[in-house]
């Protein structure tokens, strides 16, 4: 096998792990049986950490973009961000808070869940309004990652 035969094959290996970390395959996509089918589309992802490598765009159309709730301007309601804080009775003990912002006159209800998981926790914001909920309460693990989706 010659020098060129070798690194091409390299790459196409480094290409199919990459494909596989990042979820490239249809089948690392979540189906229509996930935790959060009632809500309609895909779900948004969010958490503590960026991770390295972000997921590949869907195609646009159909059932794989991701519905919102818009303002006029056409820039989404809902802003939601995780965030963690320990316990004051023991520091390696930490609540999930999700922090839900309403930008817009009528009130949205979501449906946040932990990454791919089917521990949730509905929440109805309130037009121009904010909400803080506990996603869950977890040992030494600061970092984590959830989804939500809007109810239309």
């Amino acid at each position: 096998m010659n020098r060129l035969t070798r690194v091409a094959i390299q790459a196409i290996l480094l290409g199919m792990s990459v494909a596989g970390l990042v979820g490239g395959t249809a089948g690392g996509a979540q189906t229509a049986t996930g935790p959060l089918t009632v809500y309609g589309a895909r779900p948004e992802v969010g958490g503590t950490y960026r991770p390295r490598l972000q997921p590949e765009t869907p195609a646009s159309g159909g059932a794989a973009e991701t519905q919102r709730h818009r303002d006029f301007a056409g820039k989404p309601c809902m802003t939601v961000s995780g965030s963690a804080r320990a316990f004051a009775t023991n520091a390696k003990l930490f609540d999930h808070l999700i922090n839900a912002e309403n930008n817009c006159p009528k009130a949205i209800r979501i449906q946040v869940c932990y990454l791919q998981s089917n521990d949730c926790v509905p929440i109805e914001i309130p037009g121009y309004g904010r909400k803080e909920v506990v996603l869950g309460t977890m040992p030494s693990q600061k970092d984590f990652r959830f989804q939500f989706q809007e109810k239309f």
